[in-house]
């Protein structure tokens, strides 16, 4: 059930059969798809509904790791870095996506939260791992940003 994203029956199959690290991953799932129903007209609730679930997300990622669960650890927190995204907090969905290993997606949220430094410390220190086309859009982002703080470009040149 869990597989086929039905988190709410997997959630009571998994509380009946005593395991307890199941029901909390199904719970923080649950929680990330109440979120999504929630209108985009009702934001403030949609913000809170996303960090709770980005929270439950987190703390499954902790449990991950203290069990040696490499890939789920990773997994977690990139689903962290969506739930914050959706969130309108891109300055954490950028930190859980850079935790996962998800460069690119990591990049494009700190440029979506303007900040432009850390999106080039990513995209310099992880340039192998991000796509050429969207790599380039970054750093056309990053020279036009630079380019208007410092118009003659002496200092831009630097930075990418």
């Amino acid at each position: 059930m869990f597989l086929n994203k039905r988190y709410a029956q997997a959630l009571v199959a998994f509380r009946r059969a005593g395991r307890d690290r199941e029901v909390t991953i199904c719970d923080a799932y649950l929680l990330r798809e109440k979120a999504r129903l929630i209108s985009t007209t009702a934001s403030a609730a949609r913000v809170r509904a996303f960090i709770t679930a980005a929270n439950a997300l987190i703390a499954c990622a902790r449990d991950s790791l203290s069990r040696q669960r490499v890939n789920e650890y990773l997994a977690y927190h990139g689903a962290a870095g969506e739930c914050y995204l959706e969130a309108r907090d891109p300055k954490n969905a950028g930190d859980h996506y850079l935790i996962a290993e998800q460069y690119g997606a990591a990049a494009c949220a700190y440029l979506e939260g303007e900040r432009i430094d850390k999106m080039v410390e990513v995209i310099t220190q992880h340039k192998e791992a991000i796509g050429s086309g969207l790599l380039e859009r970054l750093t056309m982002a990053a020279r036009m940003h630079y380019s208007k703080v410092c118009p003659y470009g002496w200092l831009a040149s630097g930075y990418v």
